[in-house]
């Protein structure tokens, strides 16, 4: 979801500016915080390894913070079809 409001005041203008952008840096530095502590934790016998659902929700949610949007499934579908027709992989 995107709102677009026009504001006339300079410096509420400003006020807005910075606590949007001291927000975003807080969830970035909350995400990179997780990161590191998950990386750094092990299991009684292994590494611990995130699943690839983790993963999926971890850059889900990455990508919402920074107002990206999900990729619908007939992009994904187009993807596939390329995939198969050009014999490639692609990540997504």
């Amino acid at each position: 979801m995107q709102l677009n409001v026009q504001i006339t005041d300079v410096n509420l203008q400003e006020q807005l500016t910075q606590y949007i952008s001291k927000k975003k840096i807080e969830a970035n530095e909350l995400l990179v915080e997780l990161l590191r502590d998950f990386f750094n934790k092990k299991q009684e016998d292994n590494i611990y390894k995130l699943s690839k659902e983790e993963i999926k929700k971890t850059v889900e949610n990455s990508q919402r913070i920074e107002g990206y949007k999900p990729v619908s499934k007939e992009v994904t579908q187009r993807i596939k079809n390329l995939m198969t027709k050009h014999n490639v992989q692609v990540s997504f």
